[in-house]
């Protein structure tokens, strides 16, 4: 319902009664871009999840009660291929995948916020260290926006699908430690990010979004970054150089003056707690198939 409010033209709630079928009246629009709908009136459905397919009798007893004018109607059901040939009133049906993309896609331009069950634990994005279960993830909100990026390369009308790229969230907890030993705890949040192989700091959950249920692709195991490697990088990332003041000693007396002092992290009191975290991205249907990073903007293979 909300993201109809936010792409169809001029879009109001409707509820229409004695209709014997299952299908949910949603609203009325007068027109829906997205789908390449433009009437008058658009009449949208619902039709909810099931274990049956939608089939042409179905609709004929469906088109029997629809109001006259063009009737849209959003299926989470599987259709029957025979459903198309049905003349009998005016109506376009989209199928679940089609629906699952124009979902997903908005989840990734930042259009929708995607929720997980309030059943899932508080503590999202964590993993149980000792068995390896995971409680939940986070999304990555994206950064670039896959149709500017297409036009930017003259690649208007190009197919692609809503992915997500695997990758890691680091949540580090320690002491930066300046020239003089002086100490201060700090916590930070970075993302281990397998595809381009960088590290990088996040604003916490400011950075995230839910993830939505969209496919998962797992980048090769070699391009995660090896443990020693990554505690050495990290800390090099957490570096700080900051203006203190030094004194020296001249005839004159004393001089104050400002220079930049290293503040380090404490690695071997430091603790580094990994969580599973989705980068945003979509599949390319090229030859051979690619998948645009949501952040960096390149193509990767996978």
């Amino acid at each position: 319902m909300g993201l109809l409010q936010l792409r169809a033209i001029n879009f109001r709630a409707l509820e229409i009664d004695n209709i014997s079928s299952d299908f949910k009246s949603l609203g009325i629009a007068d027109s829906i871009p997205d789908f390449g709908t433009f009437s008058d009136e658009i009449f949208i459905w619902h039709a909810p999840s099931g274990m049956l397919p939608i089939t042409s009798s179905e609709l004929i007893r469906f088109g029997l009660d629809a109001p006259k004018g063009f009737n849209l109607i959003l299926s989470e059901r599987e259709v029957q291929p025979d459903c198309q040939s049905v003349d009998t009133f005016n109506f376009l049906i989209i199928e679940p995948n089609i629906i699952s993309k124009w979902l997903g896609e908005a989840v990734l331009s930042g259009e929708l916020k995607a929720s997980a069950k309030e059943e899932e634990s508080e503590n999202f994005g964590e993993i149980n260290i000792q068995n390896n279960t995971q409680i939940g993830i986070y999304v990555l909100k994206p950064l670039i926006e896959n149709r500017k990026w297409a036009n930017s390369r003259g690649m208007d009308g190009f197919s692609s699908s809503p992915v997500l790229l695997a990758a890691r969230m680091w949540t580090i907890m320690g002491d930066l430690q300046g020239p003089n030993g002086e100490i201060e705890s700090r916590k930070w949040e970075i993302l281990e990010d397998p595809w381009s192989q960088n590290l990088s700091q996040l604003n916490g959950t400011s950075d995230m979004l839910r993830s939505p249920m969209l496919r998962t692709i797992e980048p090769i195991e070699s391009n995660w970054f090896p443990t020693e490697r990554l505690y050495v990088e990290i800390s090099k990332l957490l570096e700080e150089r900051r203006r203190g003041i030094s004194g020296e000693t001249s005839a004159s007396g004393t001089v104050r003056s400002m220079r930049l002092q290293n503040w380090t992290l404490n690695i071997d009191d430091a603790s580094f707690i990994p969580s599973k975290v989705m980068i945003p991205a979509w599949q390319i249907d090229s030859d051979p198939i690619k998948v645009l990073h949501g952040r960096d903007g390149r193509l990767y293979d996978f």
